[in-house]
């Protein structure tokens, strides 16, 4: 889990959330363009909990710390399709919020795995 990726997952999450701040702003609904830079997100999310799959074994971690480090990496790859399902299945204000506070969540949840990270 070192290197630069985790960063960029962060950087990217909270760019992210501030483009759905706009959106909220505008009041527009998701669009294709959101959903591809979450898919980029997630993209980086999956690759982040392989490299980490393969760094598990060399790096000295209890068994409670494993299952919380791949809980929290588990948790970055559901939040965003579940927030995108909530705003598009809403298509309100409120709900495309929803999606700003999921980008905020992701970044948490990478931040507290290099936390739980030797």
């Amino acid at each position: 889990m070192d290197g630069p990726l985790p960063l960029a997952l962060i950087c990217a999450s909270l760019a992210f959330a501030a483009v759905v701040l706009v959106y909220v702003a505008l009041a527009r609904t998701p669009d294709w363009g959101l959903l591809g830079f979450a898919g980029v997100i997630e993209a980086g999310a999956l690759v982040l909990l392989v490299v980490t799959g393969v760094q598990v074994g060399d790096a000295d971690l209890g068994g409670g710390e494993t299952a919380t480090l791949f809980g929290y990496l588990l948790a970055g790859l559901v939040l965003l399709p579940i927030g995108f399902v909530w705003s598009l299945a809403e298509r309100s204000r409120g709900a495309t919020a929803v999606l700003a506070v999921v980008g905020l969540t992701e970044a948490f949840v990478v931040v507290r795995a290099l936390q739980v990270w030797p």
